[in-house]
């Protein structure tokens, strides 16, 4: 479940940023650019790779899947490979359905503090008492930002940012745990604002799939 909840939480730094001018590359400015994008998104939706490095595996586990978002508070993610998954959102419940193992779970936010916990940084990720932002690398043409969460808590020790200065895009992310395990983001096939409706967001399951509710 940390994997569903985890990209709900960062998906406003998936959403291209539709600025213009290269030279714009101070902190206060990139952050300004991304809190205009995310409140002229509609809906958003994109193919997802996703690619976990463990501290317990030495090989990295790849992940391929598809992503969709819908104001308010609208998601859907699943994974086909390797292990065919669907998660949707709506603002107040979580279902969860893992196919090969015939399992579905659904969670309610307000009664889960784990779910709460993830989702309070998506709220507004740029309010600095919750995470300090600076560029660590201008290469010209990609600059590096760097999110510290200010939270001792917090779940991840850090967030890096890979932005293309030519078209003001994400283009990469990489999110570092505190007991060292790394999840690298990369995604394609970007579309916004192409009228996704509520009908968009829903999970087939089988007939013989019993929802099981966790408290």
């Amino acid at each position: 479940m940390k994997v569903f909840i985890f990209l709900i939480s960062i998906l406003p730094f998936l959403m291209p940023l539709n600025a213009t001018g290269a030279e714009q590359t101070n902190v206060a400015e990139v952050i300004e650019r991304l809190r205009e994008v995310r409140e002229k998104t509609e809906d958003f939706s994109a193919d997802l790779l996703q690619e976990k490095k463990l501290s317990l595996l030495k090989e990295k586990v790849v992940s391929r899947g598809r992503i969709r978002y819908k104001k308010p508070n609208y998601f859907l993610i699943e994974f086909f490979h390797p292990e065919p998954s669907q998660m949707v959102f709506d603002g107040k419940t979580l279902l969860l359905y893992f196919k090969e193992e015939k399992v579905a779970e659904r969670y309610r936010v307000d009664a889960n503090p784990m779910v709460e916990r993830y989702l309070l940084f998506s709220k507004d990720p740029f309010q600095e008492k919750l995470a300090q932002w600076r560029i660590i690398e201008d290469r010209g043409t990609v600059l590096t930002m760097e999110i510290l969460p200010k939270e001792k808590e917090a779940v991840f020790l850090k967030t890096r940012l890979w932005v293309s200065k030519k078209d003001w895009t994400v283009v990469g992310m990489e999110m570092v745990e505190r007991n060292g395990d790394t999840t690298l983001l990369r995604y394609s096939n970007v579309k916004i604002n192409t009228g996704l409706t509520s009908a968009d967001f829903q999970i087939g399951l089988p007939k013989d799939i019993k929802i099981t509710e966790i408290k």
